[in-house]
C-alpha cells in the first residue's frame, strides 16, 4: 500500500506541474519541463516556438490539406508532366514606327 501511495504521489508531483514557465522548458534538468516536454512528444507542440496551439493546428491541417490535394486529386501547379494549355502559335508583330514630318 505504501509503494502504491508514493508512486501515485510522485506521478502527481511530476504530471501535476502543469504550469511550467518559458524559461524552464529547455532546461531538461529541471522537473518544471516535465510536461512542456510531455506535451511535444505526444502532440508535437511546443508554445514558445509555435505560438497559440489553434494557429498551429489550422497551420498542420492546411498543411495536410496540400498534401492530400496533391497526391489524391493531382492538384500541384509546379509539376511539370500535367498537361499545360497549349501555348498560341507565334505571328511577328510588325515593329512600332513613328515618323515626324516637317521638323
Amino acid at each position: 500500500m505504501k509503494r502504491l501511495s508514493l508512486g501515485a504521489l510522485a506521478l502527481l508531483g511530476i504530471f501535476g506541474a502543469s504550469c511550467s514557465s518559458p524559461a524552464y522548458e529547455n532546461n531538461h534538468w529541471h522537473l518544471n519541463s516535465v510536461p512542456a516536454r510531455m506535451s511535444y512528444q505526444f502532440a508535437g507542440y511546443i508554445q514558445s516556438t509555435d505560438g497559440p496551439y489553434l494557429q498551429k493546428l489550422g497551420a498542420d491541417m492546411s498543411s495536410i490539406g496540400t498534401t492530400l490535394r496533391r497526391h489524391l486529386l493531382n492538384a500541384n501547379e509546379g509539376n511539370p508532366l500535367l498537361p499545360q494549355a497549349p501555348l498560341k502559335p507565334y505571328r511577328p508583330e510588325p515593329p512600332k514606327v513613328e515618323f515626324k514630318i516637317g521638323e
